[in-house]
C-alpha cells in the first residue's frame, strides 16, 4: 500500500479523484479535505475504546471517521482479524460526539449478547448451536475460499460451511434471510 501523498506519514486508504488527477490519501487527510470542501467542523473524537462482551472479556475497538458528501460515517473495528465491526451514519451537521456515544452503545449492545454456543456431543465432539433461533453477523470476504464468505458471529469467524452445519439443526423449517446496511440497527 502506498503512503499518503499529502502528509507522507500514514498508509493511503483512499483514492481521491479530482478533475483528471488521482491522489492517494490517508483517512485523516481525506477527512480534512472533505470537511473543508463541505464546510464541516471535525470534532475531536477518541480513536480507541474498549467494552466487555457477553463473557466479560474486554474487546478493544478502533474508531474511524469518514466524511462523505452524503454524511459522516463512524466505524468501530475490533483490533483483531475477523472481529466485531459496528458503524453509525449521520448528517454532515450531526453532533459527532453524540454519534460516537451511539456507536459505543451499539458496540456494547452488539457484543453483549451471545448468538452461538459451542456444545459437545457425549463422545466429546464439539458442535455450534444457534441460540434463540436466530443469528446476527457480518459478511466478510474469505480469500481462502472459492467464492464463499466468512460470517463473523460473536466476534469470531465462521466459514459458510460451518454456518450451514449450524442451520442443519433446523432442517425442514422455514427461514428468512435479511441483509442490513452496517449502519442499521438490527433487532
Amino acid at each position: 500500500m502506498n503512503r499518503c501523498e499529502r502528509c507522507d506519514l500514514n498508509k493511503a486508504k483512499v483514492r481521491f479523484q479530482m478533475d483528471e488527477k488521482s491522489t492517494y490519501l490517508c483517512i485523516h487527510c481525506y477527512n480534512e479535505l472533505m470537511a473543508e470542501e463541505l464546510e464541516v467542523d471535525l470534532e475531536q473524537l477518541i480513536e480507541i475504546f474498549s467494552v466487555k462482551d457477553y463473557q466479560g472479556v474486554s474487546r478493544t475497538f478502533y474508531v474511524e471517521r469518514r466524511v462523505h458528501p452524503n454524511g459522516i460515517l463512524l466505524e468501530a473495528t475490533e483490533n483483531v482479524e475477523f472481529g466485531y465491526k459496528f458503524a453509525v451514519h449521520g448528517e454532515l451537521n450531526s453532533n459527532q460526539q453524540e454519534m460516537l456515544y451511539k456507536l459505543i452503545e451499539k458496540t456494547r449492545k452488539g457484543t453483549g449478547e451471545q448468538q452461538v454456543e459451542t456444545k459437545f456431543f457425549p463422545n466429546g465432539q464439539a458442535y455450534n448451536d444457534i441460540l434463540n433461533d436466530q443469528i446476527k453477523g457480518l459478511i466478510e470476504y474469505d480469500e481462502t475460499s472459492d467464492g464463499t464468505p466468512i460470517v463473523i458471529i460473536d466476534g469470531k469467524p465462521f466459514t459458510w460451511e460451518e454456518v450451514g452445519k449450524m442451520l442443519m439443526t433446523y432442517e425442514g423449517f422455514q427461514m428468512k434471510l435479511t441483509i442490513y446496511d452496517p449502519t442499521d440497527d438490527v433487532e
